[in-house]
């Protein structure tokens, strides 16, 4: 298990003589470095059949309304599976060192047991295109996506299928394991167990089925645990790097001193506690886990403390809930178009609260949906400094990642949520059009790293250092954040 830079008293002894000193600290013996990049999973930005998302999309709800809005359907997207040469060069136009995306099980396993070999070789050059630019890939083992058939036999809510789960990540190790920086075993199965068995917005679209939201959740971690073992048993495991994505988000309640706060509390207080990061921390530090229901006794398991090398931390902003039970802010609050609530406090709070499993924490999203492009600017002025203030308190945060980097299909929202560094809608084919905000996060990446260097040595040359006593703004960053010129307009 790794150790944070704040907990090992032998880096308090160093010394460092000059700016470029700092920039090469190490911790345990390797380079300490900090990484920038963007994620995509390909399943948003290709599409694919046989499927549990291109099965759900031809759906209806139980009201007879599409599951997509608008009844739209993912198609092939943007294309990233035929323009990702392209796209690449965008991704280093940014002053990218690493580029996060999804491994579709679906595309390798298409049915059960039987391997498309040219989708396997599509990786391999995907992947070598990342490593001749010089990104270091990224890989998700599952990003919401999985094959029909495995679904059909009852997907994660049945714990007999850890197995399929686990050979098709053996099968991906194998396969690509020489080329891959980090592997994810899942991208964010919080959400998944709420939107699929809670709120009904992904397969299978129920509403308030507890029971099998706290199964899907625990048999999601223990498949984590099974292919991490079976994944480092391998040749080559034990130097490779494997953890987990955990999205972290706050509910609260807009006006907590109003009359109607008295029934919005209780809503406020149950949506954290389902959104399961509290669970999810004890699990991964314990392996205890606590499923609570409002009306059923809590459902526990007592497992071995997972393997885990590094976590993951998606984080985009806060909700604050009305009298109406709506996602709303205040002046001076501002509302991205998912709709979340700017918080930028909120990215350092999520750090702090992810070190506490005693490892590397990685920035595998963040970003904001804003289709004008005029509030892209001040997300990137006020989150990233916080980013950074928690390397210099001491956080062992090893990178950031910017959700995304082409407009696509974002879920049961279809193409209307704008992610994308990039314009794109359907009919644009490799069309792409850089927004106003581009070029400034690349100026912004391209000193970063080495910014993080050198916080991230003061951190351990200082310390002890007080940690402060409650969330803060940010002074305002030293970052060189001047745009870079028009050569990011590929």
């Amino acid at each position: 298990m790794h150790t944070p830079v704040t907990a090992s008293p032998d880096h308090s002894r160093r010394s460092f003589d000059s700016d470029e000193e700092l920039g090469r600290n190490t911790v345990g013996g390797q380079d300490w470095e900090f990484l920038v990049g963007t994620a995509i999973s390909v399943y948003q930005n290709s599409g694919g059949g046989g499927n549990n998302w291109s099965e759900f999309e031809n759906q209806t709800t139980r009201f007879g309304q599409p599951t997509i809005e608008g009844g739209q359907k993912c198609g092939k997207s943007n294309n990233f599976w035929d323009f990702y040469e392209d796209d690449i060069k965008r991704v280093v136009s940014l002053q990218s060192t690493c580029f996060r995306l999804s491994l579709e099980w679906s595309r390798i396993e298409p049915e059960e047991g039987k391997i498309d070999m040219e989708a396997v070789k599509h990786y391999h050059d995907i992947f070598d295109c990342l490593l001749r630019n010089n990104l270091k890939p990224i890989v998700t083992l599952h990003h919401f996506v999985h094959p029909l058939w495995f679904d059909k036999k009852g997907g994660f809510t049945n714990e007999a299928n850890i197995p399929y789960f686990v050979n098709f990540c053996q099968t991906a190790f194998k396969e690509y394991h020489e080329k891959v920086h980090l592997w994810i075993t899942f991208n964010e199965a919080n959400v998944m167990a709420f939107c699929g068995w809670l709120y009904g917005q992904f397969p299978p679209a129920l509403f308030g089925n507890f029971k099998l939201a706290g199964r899907h959740l625990l048999t999601q971690y223990r498949s984590h645990s099974a292919a991490y073992k079976a994944m480092k048993a391998l040749p080559g495991g034990a130097k490779s790097r494997i953890g987990i994505v955990h999205n972290v988000m706050r509910y609260e309640v807009l006006r907590p001193e109003a009359f109607s706060a008295r029934w919005v509390i209780p809503v406020v207080e149950w949506l954290n506690r389902v959104w399961a990061t509290d669970l999810t921390l004890d699990y991964f530090r314990t392996g205890h886990f606590c499923w609570q229901s409002p009306w059923a006794a809590p459902y526990t398991a007592q497992d071995e403390v997972p393997g885990l090398d590094f976590v993951g931390m998606n984080y985009y902003g806060k909700v604050s809930i009305d009298w109406r039970y709506q996602s709303a802010a205040l002046p001076p609050g501002v509302m991205t178009d998912m709709p979340f609530q700017l918080d930028a406090v909120g990215i350092y709070e999520g750090l702090k609260l992810m070190s506490t499993l005693n490892m590397p924490v990685y920035i595998t999203e963040t970003g904001i949906a804003d289709a004008k492009g005029d509030r892209r600017p001040l997300w990137l002025q006020t989150y990233i400094p916080e980013v950074e203030r928690a390397v210099r308190d001491g956080y062992d945060v090893r990178g950031l990642m910017y959700w995304t980097l082409v407009d696509n299909f974002e879920w049961a929202h279809g193409f209307s949520i704008k992610f994308g560094l990039y314009e794109w809608a359907p009919g644009d084919g490799s069309k792409r059009v850089p927004r106003a905000a581009t070029p400034l996060l690349a100026g912004i990446f391209r000193e970063l790293p080495a910014q993080m260097r050198r916080a991230h040595a003061r951190a351990i040359k200082e310390r002890p250092f007080k940690k402060p006593a409650a969330p803060q703004p940010s002074p305002q960053s030293v970052l060189d954040v001047r745009p870079l010129d028009a050569s990011h307009n590929v």
